[in-house]
């Protein structure tokens, strides 16, 4: 049963559906962990697992942290699931984890498409932690290589996390995750993508009315975060259609990001540099590398 539904007086309360608007919200869930309340989809399955797609902001980046994703087309069943992996910025536009229940869901699993997404699209959540609501989204613009969605209407809180889906195919394009000056906003799946095929951080800066849709988790840090490789787990459509051909090609090159980029990087290493001359004179003789070869923390900090 849907939960009453109450918004400020500047959000039209008319683009919020009771029902679907496209057979890929049936795999839409509430994400709740702790006191924050997010949204999140189904975008695949890996060892008898169901896989959820949703904000760092709202999972947090802590591997194997537990939260509980309720399902409302499966009569509000409530699974627990864990973070297996989660891109976090705050300097740029970089929000997503990917979170593995505890069992299989018996609905329809969406995968992601990395294309720059065109035409009409969809999307469920829950707004203000109520619902499920649904919306049709009208794109405003695309921007930042394909990177960076802004539609119309504007996203509200518990939002956070809902998949983007295309009425034309019904896969998924985008992760809805900011307000953005009157927009809601979101990052494509082709950013998602990018990001981590490069293992770098791939965005411009985070403008500063670019808002975040909920509290945000306790267990948030900033860079990559990993028990997986999510260009290899079984949720994007095109390695189902012809695997590493049908990837979209790499955007244009863009001289405002590359300038950013190279700045970026002089500064991180001049950090780095100064941080390993302090640290360097407390190590006794010849200490160094544990050879540990952990790889279950970040891969790079921003």
């Amino acid at each position: 049963m849907t939960e009453t539904l109450t918004l400020p007086a500047d959000v039209d309360q008319a683009s919020y559906s009771n029902e679907p608007l496209g057979p890929s919200s049936q795999g839409c869930c509430k994400v709740s962990n702790g006191n924050v309340c997010g949204s999140g989809s189904l975008v695949g399955v890996r060892n008898g697992r169901s896989l959820i797609l949703t904000n760092a902001h709202v999972a947090g980046t802590k591997l194997g942290k537990s939260m509980r994703c309720t399902f409302p087309h499966a009569n509000n069943k409530t699974v627990t699931a864990t973070v297996i992996m989660a891109a976090y910025s705050d300097r740029i536009m970089m929000d997503w984890a990917v979170l593995e229940a505890d069992r299989k869901l018996d609905l329809p699993h969406v995968k992601l498409q990395n294309q720059v997404p065109e035409g009409e699209h969809y999307t469920g959540g829950y707004p203000r932690c109520r619902g499920p609501y649904y919306q049709r989204l009208n794109t405003t613009r695309i921007t930042h290589n394909g990177t960076v969605w802004r539609w119309q209407p504007i996203s509200i809180g518990g939002q956070s996390g809902s998949g983007v889906h295309s009425a034309r195919d019904n896969l998924q394009y985008g992760l809805l995750t900011w307000s953005w000056g009157g927009d809601g906003a979101g990052q494509t799946m082709r950013s998602v993508w990018l990001q981590y095929a490069n293992r770098a951080a791939v965005g411009f800066p985070r403008p500063l009315d670019l808002v975040e849709l909920s509290d945000r988790a306790e267990d948030l840090e900033e860079g990559f975060f990993q028990q997986t490789n999510i260009t290899t787990l079984p949720i994007w459509d095109h390695l189902d259609d012809g695997g590493d051909d049908d990837q979209p090609e790499d955007p244009e090159p863009n001289p405002e990001l590359a300038e950013f980029m190279i700045r970026q990087l002089g500064e991180w290493q001049a950090e780095v540099s100064n941080a390993m001359e302090r640290v360097r004179k407390f190590l006794p003789e010849g200490d160094g590398d544990d050879g540990g070869g952990n790889d279950t923390g970040p891969l790079f900090g921003l």
